[in-house]
Parts: structure tokens; C-alpha cells; sequence
């Protein structure tokens, strides 16, 4: 399948995959691999603190990204402390479709 990048510098998946998560990984060849990703709170209790996202552990043989993910573990650790405190993109367009409605 042939993606054209338009100006803005994004490319369109179809609707089958609107709205899903993937992580992109950029290797050193300039090709790009798109991998649908779920993100699971840790914590889903109802009457909890707001959750906060695991930082997945890579395979044994990934070990330039643990020790990538180990030495960022506190730009990682603000990140979370932020993203809990925010509303979700895809929540704040279908509030934002529902009062424009």
C-alpha cells in the first residue's frame, strides 16, 4: 500500500484504525514501523489514584532500550505525573462534537 505524507506531515490509516494508539519506531535505514499498541492504566481501581502508565520492560535482547528507558526513568516518571492530570485527546474531541452538536 502507497501512504502520501500531505503538507501537515500526517498520512491517513483509513477508519478501521481511528482512534487506536502505535508506536512508531524510526530505525537507522530512515524506514518506519507502525505496531498498534493498547495502553492498560496500571491501576484500575474505581476509588483509586488517577492511573499511571507502566513503562512496558523490553525483551532481554533490547538492551540499548532498557538502558534508554532506565536512564529516562525520571523524564518518564514527570510525563506520567502530568498525563494524569490531563484529559484525554480523543475525550476532549467527542466532549467537544457533543457541545458543538
Amino acid at each position: 500500500m502507497l501512504k502520501e505524507v500531505g503538507a501537515s506531515g500526517q498520512i491517513s490509516l483509513g477508519k478501521k484504525y481511528a482512534g487506536q494508539l502505535f508506536e512508531m519506531d524510526i530505525r537507522p535505514d530512515g524506514s518506519i514501523v507502525m505496531q498498534p499498541v493498547k495502553v492498560v492504566p496500571a491501576n484500575q481501581a474505581v476509588n483509586e489514584a488517577p492511573p499511571s502508565y507502566a513503562v512496558p520492560r523490553p525483551p532481554a535482547s533490547s538492551q540499548g532500550t532498557r538502558e534508554w528507558a532506565d536512564a529516562h526513568a525520571a523524564d518518564i516518571d514527570q510525563y506520567n505525573a502530568w498525563a494524569s492530570q490531563r484529559e484525554p485527546y480523543s475525550q476532549r474531541v467527542r466532549r467537544w462534537r457533543a457541545e458543538s452538536a
